[in-house]
């Protein structure tokens, strides 16, 4: 079987020989179609950070179900499916607490083997049936949107509430469109690259600006700053920027995720001015769910987001590539054959 492993940081390699996974009697072995290259993807190669070394990549997959286990019932050998990755233990304190997401019992290509490759094993109670209406491709970015949900349900948004997002890469672009589903009476974006500037505007943005500007937005809201900002990005300046930018007694959102110790300034200003900052990582079925359900019901539109699409070969140096920073590509759809 052949797959993209990370060896080790800075290295991604196609593998030829990886053995077919095995599955037990509560899994089903899925045939890939299409896997997305994620962020956290990139963050691993760089820092080892992210994933553990020496597993399969990929954890936004779609596929066709290709052998079922004995206790597996409801689906069936070719069901259309995609799965959250994240699988939790059932039986923690999170679990029985209903904050699965906290559980971190493994994630498929993080912390064992993903779906960069032919085949993947996944627990039958973490799959999802694709409607007829839903093509892989779109199955492959329910992870992603989920993502998106996650933190507008998380955040306490409220239909009517103002918006700001830093960052119009994958997840920051779906968190726009999830705000514009849920009703946000205003979206703002700031963002330095064009084309993402551009299609921002496209896919709900009100006014996309630089990410310096973030001043224009407190004069557009009655100079008190809006009410909820979502950091997709997660670096030192987005994160004091966002405490700048929000109003006092507003919400931040901490979706982007920066590996790297750094110094926290403006410390005064989040007591000051009664901020809220809420952290966010990995998502729930509820979350997974409503995505599959956003796209089925077309209130959303992920597939501008692909810019590139690729196969398995071409993986290692996509990866490379994404890692040495400003970049046109958004979303890049590896095409499993």
């Amino acid at each position: 079987m052949r797959g993209a492993y990370f060896s080790e940081v800075h290295k991604v390699e196609i593998k030829e020989d990886l053995p077919k996974p095995e599955i037990s009697g509560d899994e089903v072995l899925i045939r890939v179609k299409n896997c997305g290259i994620c962020g956290s993807d990139i963050g691993s190669y760089l820092t080892g950070a992210m994933e553990s070394q020496q597993i399969i990549l990929g954890h936004e997959f779609s596929g066709e179900i290709a052998e079922i286990g004995d206790n597996v019932k409801k689906m069936k050998i070719g069901d259309r499916v995609t799965a959250n990755p994240n699988v939790p233990c059932l039986d923690c304190y999170y679990c029985r607490h209903g904050l699965e997401n906290m559980c971190i019992f493994y994630t498929i290509g993080v912390t064992h083997d993903g779906a960069l490759t032919e085949f993947v094993k996944v627990r039958a109670d973490r799959i999802h049936k694709l409607p007829e209406s839903v093509s892989f491709e779109e199955g492959a970015l329910v992870e992603p949107l989920s993502n998106g949900v996650q933190a507008v349900r998380n955040s306490g948004f409220k239909v009517g509430d103002t918006t700001a997002v830093f960052g119009a890469g994958p997840i920051g672009l779906m968190t726009i469109q999830v705000l514009k589903a849920a009703g946000a009476s205003k979206i703002y974006v700031l963002e330095p690259i064009e084309a993402k500037q551009q299609l921002a505007l496209k896919l709900g943005a009100d006014k996309v600006f630089g990410p310096k500007m973030w001043g224009k937005i407190i004069k557009l809201t009655s100079k008190i700053g809006p009410d909820y900002v979502y950091d997709c990005v997660g670096l030192p300046e987005t994160i004091m920027n966002s405490m700048q930018l929000v109003r006092m007694g507003g919400t931040i959102m901490i979706i982007g995720m920066h590996p790297e110790p750094f110094e926290m300034k403006g410390f005064l200003q989040f007591l000051s001015k009664n901020i809220t900052m809420i952290g966010m990582y990995l998502v729930d079925q509820e979350s997974y769910s409503t995505a599959l359900r956003l796209i089925e019901q077309k209130r959303v539109d992920i597939l501008p987001l692909i810019t590139k699409r690729i196969k398995l070969d071409e993986v290692p140096v996509a990866i490379d590539n994404l890692s040495k920073g400003l970049h046109d590509d958004i979303k890049i759809m590896v095409e499993i054959e």
